[in-house]
């Protein structure tokens, strides 16, 4: 019997597995991104537990569309592609950083055209933070990557 939550051989299903890597990427990547994003840019010593909660609630706010963007690609190279190696965190960083620049440069100036001509630094900046989020991510979703 195959119903939403189980498969046919007791394994959770596609679309729960689907579900649940997304669901931990919404709520892991985007604190995990903004306390390394802060850490790297401001780099105060320690900060405050009042600062890391104030860090924590802004980044679901500014970082919940990449977050969801990452989480995606995890769980198409998981379960649809069958695919989890070091590699989809790696593209999931990549298009996370991309969407982060694209977001803030048509937030500031209306649209993306001048993403190309972004520093070198500011890609720097949001490529770290977003690969250790996925590789992070990547570790929490692996045993639903695999069917038991």
């Amino acid at each position: 019997m195959t119903t939403l939550f189980v498969g046919k051989d007791g394994s959770l299903s596609a679309a729960w597995r689907f579900a649940s890597i997304v669901a931990i990427f919404l709520l892991v990547w985007p604190p995990i991104f903004g306390i390394v994003g802060w850490w790297m840019k401001f780099d105060f010593g320690p900060p405050l537990l009042a600062w890391i909660v104030t860090i924590v609630i802004y980044s679901y706010a500014f970082f919940a569309a990449p977050a969801l963007l990452a989480g995606i690609v995890h769980a198409v190279a998981a379960i649809g592609f069958r695919h989890n190696s070091i590699l989809v965190p790696l593209a999931a960083a990549a298009g996370a950083t991309i969407l982060n620049l694209a977001l803030i440069d048509m937030i500031a100036m209306g649209s993306a055209r001048d993403l190309i001509n972004v520093p070198m630094e500011s890609f720097l900046i949001f490529l770290i933070p977003s690969l250790i989020a996925s590789v992070i991510c990547w570790r929490l979703t692996r045993r639903f990557a695999r069917v038991a």
